[in-house]
């Protein structure tokens, strides 16, 4: 943890000289791959943005444009009243996918979950958990963390589609419930790169209990996303709406 963490300081110093203190933005940086949501079916957008007032960590360049998603119900709870387990989450073995074509360029599976929610393992020997790295341009690199021990479904060297699924959401590493951290850098390894800010091609935006299609957006906190089937989505949305409050 020590070292992880001394490396994460150098990285942040070494990052802003990188780019002479004039870190990536929506309106200067140009994507070279087309991004699609990397979870299927509809999460909620726990931490995540591209101002300061919605950013998961904006002081951080290497985390600045990273997303925390959920999974949550018609009342914005992630769990049931009382849940105590992580498996009582709704986020809990959710698929993740790769969110565009690319090459696996690391990947760890072997870190326990937290089996408590509410507070950080004190065991954990990384942040990061249980993790996979995609490269899918040159200087474009995804981090999709906390993943399931045991569930991821790739290995280095591989290649993979836009929508393969490369693990599954767990509980490892730093987090206080199951969730995905999501992030793109510019490149591989988390600790030395700078967070790239991202747009999602093709997703759906839940407003007012209906879902109105995002051909090209950016995700902010508190926003619920869906991705996949617009069939599926469509009885999703029924679902929900029957599950509101005085339906």
């Amino acid at each position: 943890m020590w070292l992880f963490s001394l490396r994460q300081v150098a990285g942040e110093l070494r990052g802003r000289w990188r780019y002479r203190w004039r870190p990536p933005t929506i309106a200067t940086w140009q994507l070279r791959a087309r991004y699609r949501l990397p979870v299927d079916g509809c999460w909620t957008v726990y931490n995540g943005g591209p101002t300061p007032e919605t950013s998961h960590s904006w002081s951080l360049w290497g985390q600045r444009y990273a997303d925390d998603l959920v999974v949550t119900d018609a009342h914005g709870r992630s769990a049931p009243e009382g849940a105590r387990r992580p498996e009582q989450y709704d986020a809990w073995g959710r698929p993740i996918v790769a969110p565009a074509d690319g090459v696996v360029v690391a990947a760890r599976g072997g870190h326990r979950d937290c089996p408590w929610v509410g507070v950080i393992d004190p065991f954990a020997w990384s942040p990061l958990g249980n993790f996979v790295v995609i490269e899918h341009a040159p200087g474009e690199c995804s981090l999709a963390a906390h993943h399931q021990r045991g569930s991821l479904a790739v290995r280095p060297g591989q290649r993979v589609r836009a929508g393969d699924v490369i693990g599954r959401c767990g509980n490892s590493g730093h987090s206080t419930e199951p969730h995905l951290h999501w992030q793109l850098m510019d490149r591989p390894d988390p600790t030395q790169a700078v967070s790239l800010p991202v747009r999602f091609t093709r997703y759906w935006r839940e407003r007012d209990g209906r879902l109105e299609l995002v051909e090209d957006g950016t995700p902010v906190r508190g926003e619920r996303v869906c991705a996949g089937d617009t069939a599926n989505l469509t009885q999703h949305q029924d679902t929900r709406r029957s599950q509101a409050p005085n339906a």
